[in-house]
């Protein structure tokens, strides 16, 4: 039985922000002595460490307690208190209370980390407090991001697609600062001062891209950056350049996981029978950390399934001395590790049987087929369509409704001539008002963007396995033209000119490494490929308006085959349905529910 390494070795995203906040934050307090120290968390910076380490390693650095700067907390007098906060000015007031007695503080002494920029006001309502003679540490920890995987983050922020989006352009500015001042953070975690490109196609590009140089300048006069090598690159791209994936079925593992099921935080409950034969809810979280979730995330569902079942096997085989063996030692001492990853086994087993269900159940093989053929614009013997044969039907099907918003969303994009056409395609589905103002928003929408054709039909018959996943996003052929030097500079400039000459040498540095790598051919074919070492200067794409997890795909592959450094960032991570609910919320406001963090005790501290 093969299992990928669960837990990556390089030095990529998800390593390098725990070793900064184990390091420098909660371990980096030379005159305090171990377990001396407790951490003190708001909501948002408790998302940032659970998003990279794990309770067991904040403790193991010397912390004895974890609290919650908003909730009742004891008096530790005897121990130094390490703040991880947002610069909320709420916050700023709670450090203020905590020693507003000089005879009683809460704390011996305060270490102060925020994980943005103090403003002047903050900063001097601190100095004037009593809480300053108490204060040994003040510093700003750039970390205003959470890490997905080891080399996605994102900022958990939907309402960032109503401010980027909204027809009245209600916060664009400040969404548009807040987004490049996140991002600076992300860069300066991976020691980044990359040269930056941006898509033409949206003004937010170009704005982002703008407010995150003269960010990043503050911070290379600063000296953050003068041990950096070879400058990586930086492509700032907005959802208006792809309005396919969004909407298209991925029929890959972790995407149609994360569609058909719709977990929350990536947990997936489901019910257990224990040895009483009772049922038990029990709860899995889908991440790094399980090497099955690690090694299926990216196959297509047959596969993938095929491959659960035929290791469950396997594994069974291979520890059958465990259940039934006559070293009683052994036995106990192998046991957690065999029940765990038995459990871990079953999980899987009952997700990927839910996802074949449902994809039976739905008959999504046909509307899978439809989908792929306005897509790429092209059918499965490479012919040209503009209206596949079975769509008509499909409209006029019993099929759920969202599913026939869907597609009708997609054809939009695959033919936009026919949006002056609605009530002929649109009748027959006959949507609620709800709908009718989704589909509104998302001509408008589309109407944000100067990208024409959306459509991408296949480079050659490698590229695809099975008719109902043809389609590509265009991040593949985005990175793969940022990787060979290929990517026209008229639609995806350079932010500074003068960098492009810089881009160029820096490429043909490593070119030699590179040029003999091919493109990635079939996305599906092994589900598994070879570790390779990163080669070249790292690529960074950020993605505003979010992220799918078909493009979180495309990262993973394109690094595993090709040794390609390549990170993902996204204002947030979306599915179709998310997708489709944020679109119409578009003429709502920003407190809509479609626009509201689902992270677990996501509360508001400020």
């Amino acid at each position: 039985m093969e299992l990928l390494d669960p837990v990556p070795h390089e030095d990529n995203l998800k390593t390098l922000t725990k070793e900064y906040i184990l390091k420098e934050i909660v371990g980096g307090l030379v005159d305090v002595k171990w377990g001396h120290k407790v951490l003190i968390l708001d909501t948002a910076t408790t998302r940032i460490i659970d998003s990279v380490a794990q309770m067991n390693e904040i403790t193991n650095a010397g912390v004895s307690d974890v609290c919650i700067i908003s909730r009742k907390r004891m008096n530790l007098v005897k121990l130094d208190a390490i703040y991880f906060l947002t610069a909320t000015p709420a916050n700023v007031n709670a450090i203020i209370d905590d020693f507003a007695s000089a005879d009683q503080p809460k704390y011996k002494r305060a270490h102060l980390f925020f994980s943005g920029h103090l403003t002047a006001d903050l900063m001097k309502k601190l100095a004037e407090s009593r809480a300053m003679v108490r204060i040994r540490t003040l510093k700003e920890a750039p970390l205003e991001y959470l890490v997905y995987d080891s080399n996605v983050f994102h900022f958990g922020t939907p309402k960032s697609f109503y401010n980027l989006y909204n027809a009245r352009g209600e916060g664009q500015g400040v969404e548009q600062n807040e987004i490049a001042e996140k991002l600076t953070s992300a860069l300066a975690a991976l020691g980044e001062n990359p040269i930056i490109r941006y898509a033409r196609i949206n003004k937010n590009c170009s704005a982002i891209a703008s407010k995150t140089y003269e960010k990043l300048e503050q911070l290379r006069k600063k000296g953050l950056f003068k041990n950096a090598g070879p400058r990586g690159t930086l492509i700032i791209l907005d959802r208006t350049h792809d309005l396919i994936a969004p909407l298209v079925h991925e029929l890959t593992y972790q995407a149609m996981v994360e569609d058909i099921l719709e977990l929350i935080n990536d947990v997936y409950s489901y019910h257990y029978t224990d040895g009483e034969g009772k049922s038990q809810l029990r709860e899995a979280i889908l991440n790094e950390n399980d090497p099955i979730w690690r090694t299926v995330r990216d196959m297509h569902i047959q596969p993938a399934k095929t491959w659960i079942v035929n290791n469950f096997k396997k594994f069974r085989e291979e520890n059958k001395d465990i259940a039934g063996g006559h070293d009683l030692t052994k036995q106990l001492r192998a046991m957690p590790k065999f029940q765990q990853l038995k459990g871990k086994f079953s999980v899987h087993i009952d997700l990927s049987k839910e996802c074949m269900d449902s994809f039976n159940r739905t008959g999504l093989e046909r509307i899978c087929t439809v989908e792929q053929d306005l897509a790429c614009g092209l059918d499965e013997v490479h012919k040209k369509v503009t209206v596949p044969k079975d769509f008509k039907l499909l409209l006029q099907d019993k099929m759920s409704p969202i599913l026939k918003l869907r597609l009708l969303l997609l054809f939009y994009v695959a033919n936009p001539k026919e949006m002056s056409n609605r009530q002929a395609w649109e009748g027959p589905c006959q949507f609620s008002d709800e709908y009718d103002r989704t589909i509104a928003n998302f001509i408008a929408l589309m109407k944000q963007s100067s990208r024409e054709n959306h459509q991408r039909p296949p480079k050659s018959e490698d590229e695809w396995e099975y008719v109902v996943s043809r389609y590509l996003p265009t991040l593949h052929d985005i990175l793969n033209g940022v990787n060979d030097g290929t990517l026209p500079s008229k639609e995806y400039p350079f932010l500074n000119g003068e960098e492009e000459a810089e881009s160029a040498a820096i490429r043909s540095s490593t070119q030699a490494n590179l040029s003999k790598k091919k493109k990635l051919a079939s996305q599906w074919s092994s589900g598994r490929t070879e570790k390779k070492k990163s080669d070249g200067p790292r690529t960074v794409v950020f993605i505003t308006g979010g992220v799918t997890y078909s493009e979180i795909r495309t990262v993973h592959k394109l690094r595993e085959a090709f040794g390609l450094d390549i990170v993902l960032g996204s204002t947030h991570i979306i599915t179709p349905n998310t997708f489709i609910k944020q679109v119409g919320a578009l003429s709502e406001n920003v407190n809509h529910r479609a626009f509201k963090s689902t992270f677990i005790g996501e509360t508001s501290d400020s």
